[in-house]
């Protein structure tokens, strides 16, 4: 019975592993844009942070955007608390989109509603375009 309730912890634990992808399968990293709008939403759960974010298009139509963050262990060690971005804030991020065209991205940057720069790159810092 110990045996058996370990091998279906040990699958359940695995499950996260299999679900997560690989940012550069998601994202292109080599395409960058600056997105700046409103926050409608934050879900701040493991593994990322999600950012919801009204975007105004050239047409004067507001645009969803969902961005993906970093791990939230690396978005507090670059000063981002469950707090530090609200729904409300006006912010511009600096993201990589979606590989398949949808109003998805990753971060590369943002500037805070304070004004503040913090590179919450969602891939390793090496690989994040320069500022």
């Amino acid at each position: 019975m110990k045996s058996t309730c370990l091998a279906v912890l040990g699958i359940l634990a695995a499950i996260p592993a299999f679900a997560h992808h690989t940012v550069a399968k998601t994202f292109d990293i080599s395409k960058l844009v600056v997105l700046t709008g409103t926050v409608t939403s934050v879900e701040w759960m493991n593994p990322h942070a999600i950012y919801h974010l009204a975007v105004i298009d050239a047409n004067g139509v507001a645009v969803n955007w969902e961005i993906e963050s970093r791990h939230l262990e690396g978005m507090r060690l670059d000063g981002i608390q469950s707090d530090t971005i609200k729904v409300g804030d006006l912010i511009t991020m600096k993201v990589m989109l979606a590989q398949d065209g949808s109003h998805r991205a990753a971060t590369a940057s943002v500037v805070l509603s304070d004004g503040r720069l913090v590179n919450i790159c969602t891939v390793t810092y090496n690989a994040c375009p320069p500022q």
